[in-house]
């Protein structure tokens, strides 16, 4: 299961270049399998390993009807779902909409019908699997370590492409990711992760072991003091692993692959056992770091102005990092204005986030307070924003531009619209009612004049009339 973007041989980044984050529980407990294909069967786990000298203990429980423990692409789709949070902002609620298309697409997996069904295999195993963590999940804010029990999805609600009622390109998703898992990136019990690389990597057991590993590389108590090598026993590993077969033969062949892999990648410049049977070593040697710098940005003073807005600092240094300090700080001035004008936000952080990230001009400068004008009931307002078409060098594709937009108006617009709704609204997108860069630019200013509940009246009373046109064929 290979994707047509892993073709390009992408190297690892330097500790300094890498901008993405992970949970670090997640990373360090490796909640989800790393082999390709499991037994239905094998519908549960448990490991019990010691943190800083205490016992600890995880399990999952899962059921055979959706094809056993979480396993193999599970992987790739819950980190997307994660980054996916994470760029949104990081809603209190853990709630994250967004598309079949966009998840597939931020995993770098093909955008075709069997990986669609995979993508809703996936999403119910992570619904449905039970993890609990006894004394071994960090609670950041507390320093301490705590038990937790959960499902790694806590709500899942799609709409269906298709007579098969699976889920296809035009598939809207609401997903409420597990509260623990939210609530640690929230405190920034976080660590590095190189996103590009791993989703350039070929097999799916190869990015699960490199995600593990990495954990244990970047230690979160501080990710910038990255390991040179990590030792383990072989059958502990196989644990972490998840590994259904737990002989040391079977253990090295499944992980063989991968292995030469990550050596081939340059992410791993060697990898070594010694001894014999269950008490056989393993050792990884992590390609050398000592010219490369550290992993982060030194705190700046623009980092903590955005994080007086809840900006997490990892997050602020990726957007430093892809838009450079004056880009940066011309949008945070921006949105201090528009604050101060009397915008409403129900989110700050993560409007700000957007604003930094936006390049269609969907946030119009605030204007100097004035009287106040009337205008014609049922004219629309009026707005000084380019059109998508006008803000880049060349027009997107139509499904690019129904994507892009919908995306920024599940952004705005939250849970006024549900699921079924917003698949409703995609397709009136597609046949240009209404006009994806329009109706991006209406709901844009009805933010801005704290209208967006009036404008979502008006948009669900257009989508009642697309809809009953349709049916009646009118």
């Amino acid at each position: 299961m290979t994707s047509t973007k892993r073709s390009q041989k992408t190297r690892p980044a330097t500790p300094k270049e890498i901008s993405r984050i992970d949970e670090a529980n997640v990373g360090r407990l490796g909640l989800i399998s790393i082999q390709e294909r499991v037994p239905d069967s094998f519908t549960s786990w448990t490991v019990d390993f010691h943190v800083e000298g205490r016992p600890a203990r995880l399990s999952c429980d899962a059921i055979p009807k959706y094809g056993g423990v979480p396993h193999g692409l599970d992987g790739d789709i819950s980190t997307a779902l994660i980054d996916l949070y994470v760029e949104d902002g990081c809603p209190e609620d853990g709630t994250l909409h967004t598309t079949a298309y966009q998840i597939l697409k931020r995993a770098g997996l093909h955008d075709s019908g069997r990986y669609y069904q995979n993508l809703r295999q996936t999403l119910f195993r992570l619904r449905t699997s039970t993890y609990t963590a006894s004394e071994a999940w960090r609670d950041h804010r507390r320093g301490n370590w705590t038990t937790v029990t959960f499902n790694y999805l806590e709500a899942l609600e799609f709409t269906s492409g298709d007579e098969d009622l699976g889920l296809s390109r035009s598939s809207t998703l609401k997903i409420r990711l597990a509260t623990p898992i939210t609530k640690s990136i929230r405190a920034q019990y976080t660590k590095p992760l190189d996103l590009e690389f791993l989703t350039s990597l070929d097999r799916p057991l190869t990015r699960a072991l490199y995600r593990l590993l990495d954990a244990r590389r970047y230690p979160p108590e501080d990710p910038r003091e990255p390991l040179a090598s990590f030792t383990v026993n072989l059958i502990d590993w196989a644990e972490a692993c998840k590994i259904v077969d737990r002989r040391s033969n079977k253990i090295r062949s499944t992980l063989q692959g991968a292995h030469e892999e990550l050596i081939e990648r340059l992410y791993l410049s060697a990898v070594e056992y010694e001894g014999r049977g269950q008490k056989q070593q393993l050792t990884y040697r992590f390609a050398d770091l000592a010219d490369q710098g550290e992993s982060t940005l030194p705190d700046s003073p623009l980092i903590a102005e955005l994080a007086e807005y809840r900006v997490s600092g990892a997050v602020a240094r990726r957007l430093i990092e892809e838009y450079g300090d004056a880009h940066v700080q011309a949008r945070l001035e921006k949105f201090v204005r528009l604050l101060a004008s009397g915008f409403k936000a129900r989110n700050r952080s993560a409007l700000l986030v957007d604003i930094i990230r936006d390049q269609d001009n969907k946030y119009p400068e605030p204007e100097a307070p004035k009287e106040k004008t009337t205008r014609k009931k049922g004219s629309p307002p009026a707005s000084n924003m380019p059109t998508l078409v006008e803000a880049t060098d060349e027009p997107q594709p139509l499904e690019a531009q129904v994507d892009s937009a919908l995306k920024t108006l599940q952004f705005l617009l939250r849970e006024r619209l549900s699921v079924s709704e917003y698949a409703l609204l995609r397709m009136g997108m597609i046949i240009g009612q209404p006009d994806p860069q329009e109706v991006t630019r209406l709901a844009s200013r009805a933010k801005v004049e704290g209208r967006l509940d009036a404008f979502t009246a008006e948009l669900l009373e257009h989508l009642g009339h697309l809809q009953l046109n349709e049916t009646t064929g009118a």
